[in-house]
Order: C-alpha cells, then structure tokens, then sequence
C-alpha cells in the first residue's frame, strides 16, 4: 500500500482504495497531490458526475465506491477542522476589537458576524475577519456567509469572501450552492464572479435543481443566457420530473423559453402526469409561448446528419403580443 494514501487516511487502511489504485493509479495521485487544497471538490465533482452528456464511460463500480468513500473522508476531515477551529475563533478576543464592534452595533459572537454579513457592513465584518472567525459559520437556514452574499447579490462582499477563501463549492442542508442562490434571485454579476471562480454550473440540489433551473423558473433573462453560455446542462430533470422549459413555459417567459429551445431542450419531455411544456404554456393562457413551441422545428437527426433547428423571432412574438 502507498504510504501517502495511507497518510491522508491517518494510518487506517479500512478503506484504502485498492480497486482505485490498480485501474486509475494517476487519479488517485491526483487524488493524494490535491488533498486539503481548496480545488479538490471540483476535482471529485469531475470524476463522480459525467460532464459529457452522457458520453463518458464510467468507472466499475468498486471504483466509484473508493471515491465517493474518499470523498467522504475528506469531509469528514475537513469538517472536523472547521468545527475545532470554530470553537477556537468564538474564544476570547481583544478588548479593543470588542469595542470597535460595539461601536458598530455588534457583539463578537457567531449570529453577530452573520448578521453583519447579512447586513452587508463591510467594516464590521473586516473586523470579525481579523480575528480569525470561521469564514464557514452557518446561520439557522444552513448558509455559509458566501451563501447569504450570493442570494443578496452583494458582489463586492461575495468576492471579498472568495478572496479569503470561502468555499464556492460549499452547499446548506438541502444541497444549493452559492450559485444555486445568485441565480435564483437573478444577480448576474455574482454568478459571473461563482463561474470566474469555478463554481461547478450543473451542480444538483438534493431535488436535483440546477442554477439553470432556478433561473429559468423565475425569469432572469441574462442569468439563463449567461449559464448557456457557461456550457449548462439544458434537460436535467428534477427529482418530481421539472425540466428548466417545463417552468419557463409554464410561468409565461417566454424570451427563457426561445433561449432554451436553441441550445436543444427537448419539448417533448413530460412531466409524470403527462404534461408537456406546450400543454404547461396553454394551461396557463401564455399564447407567445404556446405559438413557439408549436412552430419550433426540432428534428432528431439520424447518424450522420446535421440537426436543423428553426427558431420563430422574439421580436415578432412581441408584435403579436402588441
């Protein structure tokens, strides 16, 4: 056995990656050369999730057991840090910092720090910072102060906690991510940063929402059309079987819906009950959206032929609509 897998396994060799190191010996290299760096879930989220669009052939099924059995330790030991040095940072503090604090409307305590952030008071929370506070803290709802700071769309205080390390990857209880959250509210800017930083764009809920999803659902335009862009994932489906057009059809946006059907979502998935996103749009009466989706030609294309996509113009959508 490698003395440096066994050494990020702190000497137990119970679920040493044997089946890992005989097939993929320069990933788990990989694997030992990135471990406590802050890329290294990107680098799980990679080898556990196909970013090919079903393409890549996965790995035998001891392998992904000897990942995701990695990938917990590394959890584990990370989250073990975080919390002894959680106690460590809510220990004393200089009488002077409590007093530049009290000056300010805070106290030097966990829910302190965490209302600064919400509040978005930078000096205050430069203060917190320099004594060493876990920059990891979670509030009642689970969310990191990069969380909260996404879903505020506080691009300055968001990139600020990047910089210190804050982790993009990070997710609350339910599995979103801080871009999970700039995207639900439509903060373009912070997404861009998120991505800037790699943020992973197909990353699933626990309900297997995506940033896309979330985008799409609620009409922010520029944030569906960023992410696109970006290389997301246009026909994830959710755990109770939504697709990112099944909601834009269905809340009536109809731009959302123009953009989705030229990266090739699919308008033939159904919903469990049987409802396409053409049959969302009719429920609820969005005509433009109805028109579309009718006259959107999708033909699937046979080996080796070119598919042909004919989009209708938003802009004589709007005349219509006139």
């Amino acid at each position: 056995m490698d003395p440096k897998v066994l050494q990020i396994l702190n000497d137990d060799d119970t679920h040493y990656p044997h089946a890992l190191e005989a097939g993929y010996p320069r990933i788990l290299g990989k694997i030992v050369e990135l471990w406590r760096s802050p890329t290294i879930d990107a680098y799980f989220y990679e080898l556990t999730v196909d970013s090919r669009g079903g393409t890549r052939q996965g790995f035998p099924h001891s392998v992904v057991t000897d990942l995701f059995e990695l990938q917990k330790i590394h959890s584990a030991q990370f989250d073990h840090e975080d919390s002894a040095h959680q106690s460590y940072a809510w220990g004393d503090v200089s009488d002077e910092k409590q007093r530049e604090l009290a000056e300010l409307g805070f106290v030097y305590s966990q829910q302190s720090f965490l209302n600064a952030i919400e509040n978005g008071n930078q000096k205050a929370i430069q203060i917190f910072m320099s004594c060493g506070v876990n920059i990891e803290s979670r509030d009642e709802r689970d969310w990191t102060p990069l969380m909260i700071s996404s879903f505020n769309g506080n691009e300055e205080l968001a990139t600020f906690l990047v910089r210190c390390g804050a982790k993009v990857q990070t997710t609350d209880r339910n599995g979103y991510s801080p871009l999970h959250w700039a995207a639900f509210n439509g903060y373009l800017v912070v997404v861009k940063m998120l991505l800037d930083k790699e943020a992973q764009i197909n990353a699933r809920s626990n309900f297997g929402w995506t940033a896309l999803m979330q985008a799409s659902t609620r009409g922010h335009t520029a944030v569906v059309k960023e992410l696109l862009q970006r290389g997301a994932w246009v026909n994830e489906v959710t755990s109770d079987g939504w697709t990112a057009l099944h909601k834009a059809a269905a809340n009536g946006h109809t731009e959302i819906v123009l953009l989705l059907l030229e990266k090739g979502a699919d308008k033939s998935i159904q919903y469990p009950d049987g409802s396409t996103a053409l049959m969302l749009a009719e429920k609820n009466t969005h005509r433009d959206i109805v028109r579309v989706l009718h006259g959107y030609r999708t033909n699937q294309p046979n080996a080796g032929e070119t598919r042909d996509t004919s989009p209708i113009d938003a802009n004589d959508l709007k005349k219509d609509a006139a």
